[in-house]
């Protein structure tokens, strides 16, 4: 997907991507493949191999694993050097940005000295490609487009052009849920492509990452599953699905998914003999995995993701960027179930070579797990330290430069520490008593939350909207915390810990067969759960006296297990949650 080549769509966990600085004439040559699917555009040469390398680097730019096509379209090159359309290849996954802007044009340049007396549709390809070279995505945009709109329909039956315009149309969504500039056209051209080429491993993965983060992910549910099938070799392709699979509530589908992609990344580094940096999607899968595994209840299995992450970053020269996501992921499965001493525990030495954001956000989740651990001990000036702590990391971050390429950049991390500070301090009020300030600050920490870029650092702090919610339910707000529980549910559907509010939530306005519902659910949910977890006790407890069991927040409150022959738990006073 020219998208993700294009831009940075998603944290990276390391810095560098591999032979980023290996000139294209050098690159190593890449085996052919199988599991990347079957595109196929036939080009000008008269070598077998150059047509089989161009078609396998056409493959993996559709599954947005840019160095593998890089080396493909390179080897092309090597095989048939006046070959215009892997020079073409070569200038697109080169990306944008000014660092290579230099290659991309001498690649470019060559493609379009090739190109004469080659086929019309090769011409236009190589133009269009001229245009974003010349110009980077934002300035080229619109020509780009137009070249590749007059294209298509002059050759309406090339599904490979209209799949590349899709590809680099798809543009997301806003905080706001409307879609980016170019989106609904993107998903016009895919639900085309669907009906005529239902079995291109590239096309489903263009949809589902169209529809990933829409109000309607199920509709690519099918591509995610057949993304499976059709690119087992593609890690990125497998990422990709899984993402779908946990965003609709298919966990084990997903868990399945996502380990295939640590699986087929570590035959793809055994195969070439790399080290874990080159891996395109491994590590974002643990930490999907760890995520994923913590929102059925498996704290344990949520940890084992986590550590087996940590050792492999650490295992390979321990790039300060790397240390932190490995550190952030077991930082989050400890939040996630409330051990806020664990969290904080967890150790985050870095380097000297360190930038200012690596520090920032080190520091910023150092500040937040303490605050948390202080407030839950009654230590309130703690928690005020530590609020004022993550506000004084903010300017100066704001204040920095945007980094290029893959590290992190100081604004992103700015942002997320932001979301970390408003949640805390929201807590703090609302420990306090002061109920209104904190639902303003948990409503602004929740439209920060919202305007975060996918780009950046994954959030350390507890959701903004469960917060929100909790705080609601606890100031006798429960309809508008029902409404905020009912959209964590909609959007996260294989998140027991939504579930399990929205139960909550029910049970205060008095909903009880709806909260049967809801409490089932939820076990249904984390039926492979961790037993020991106190959530299942009071789920099963509530389900048992159908309703007479009200108060579900202090698991050590609730009334002991029935003994045989009892005709139910006994009832509790009705206090507030």
């Amino acid at each position: 997907m020219l998208a993700r080549l294009l831009r940075a769509d998603e944290p990276s966990v390391y810095i560098q991507i591999p032979w980023e600085d290996v000139a294209d004439n050098a690159l190593p040559s890449p085996p052919l493949r199988e599991g990347l699917g079957t595109a196929h555009l036939e080009v000008s040469t008269r070598e077998p191999l150059a047509q089989a390398y161009f078609d396998q680097g056409l493959r993996l730019l559709h599954l947005g694993w840019g160095s593998e096509a890089r080396r493909s379209f390179a080897e092309a090159a090597r095989r048939d050097s006046e070959l215009a359309m892997a020079w073409w290849g070569l200038a697109l996954t080169r990306g944008a940005g000014a660092r290579f802007a230099g290659t991309r044009a001498e690649a470019i340049r060559r493609a379009l000295a090739l190109s004469e007396g080659t086929t019309d549709l090769e011409q236009r390809y190589v133009v269009a490609a001229s245009l974003l070279a010349d110009k980077g995505p934002s300035n080229g945009r619109h020509a780009f487009v137009r070249d590749m709109e007059c294209l298509v329909d002059r050759y309406p039956e090339d599904g490979e052009a209209r799949l590349l315009l899709a590809g680099f149309l798809v543009d997301g969504y806003e905080a706001d849920g409307r879609p980016g500039q170019g989106q609904p056209y993107a998903q016009a051209l895919l639900r085309e492509l669907l009906r005529t080429h239902p079995d291109h491993a590239g096309v489903h993965h263009a949809w589902a990452n169209a529809m990933l983060h829409s109000a309607r992910p199920e509709a690519a549910l099918e591509s995610a599953r057949k993304l499976v099938e059709l690119a087992p070799a593609a890690s990125p392709a497998l990422l990709t699905a899984g993402r779908l699979l946990q965003r609709v509530g298919r966990g084990d589908e997903a868990r399945r998914a996502l380990e295939a992609a640590v699986t087929a990344d570590d035959a793809y580094l055994a195969g070439e003999s790399l080290s874990s940096p080159s891996a395109p999607s491994a590590e974002t899968a643990m930490r999907l995995l760890s995520q994923g595994c913590a929102e059925a209840g498996r704290y344990t299995e949520a940890q084992s993701w986590a550590r087996r992450l940590r050792h492999r970053v650490e295992g390979t020269g321990s790039e300060p960027q790397a240390v932190l996501f490995g550190a952030l992921s077991m930082v989050s499965a400890h939040l996630r179930f409330g051990f806020w001493r664990a969290a904080a525990d967890v150790p985050m030495e870095l380097p000297d070579s360190a930038t200012l954001a690596d520090r920032a956000l080190r520091d910023g989740v150092r500040h937040y797990t303490r605050g948390l651990s202080a407030l839950e001990s009654g230590r309130l000036p703690v928690v005020e330290h530590a609020c004022e702590a993550l506000d004084a990391l903010h300017p100066p971050l704001s204040e920095e430069r945007r980094s290029e390429g893959r590290a992190l950049c100081p604004r992103d991390v700015a942002r997320v520490v932001e979301v970390a500070a408003h949640e805390l301090r929201g807590a703090l009020e609302a420990r306090r008593g002061d109920m209104g300030r904190a639902e303003a600050t948990l409503t602004r920490a929740l439209r920060l939350e919202r305007r975060l870029r996918a780009a950046g650092p994954m959030p350390f702090s507890r959701p903004a909207r469960e917060a929100l919610t909790r705080l609601r339910l606890h100031s006798d707000r429960e309809d508008r915390a029902l409404e905020l529980s009912r959209s964590l549910v909609s959007e996260r559907p294989g998140c027991g810990h939504a579930r399990l509010l929205s139960a909550e939530v029910l049970v205060a306005v008095g909903a009880w067969e709806e909260a049967v519902a809801a409490f089932t659910a939820f076990l249904d949910c984390w039926r492979d759960a961790d037993p020991h977890l106190p959530e299942l006790r009071r789920a099963r407890l509530f389900i048992a006296g159908r309703g007479r069991v009200l108060r579900l927040v202090r698991p050590s409150e609730l009334a002991p297990t029935p003994e045989a022959g009892s005709t139910g738990p006994r009832p509790l006073e009705k206090v507030s949650c």
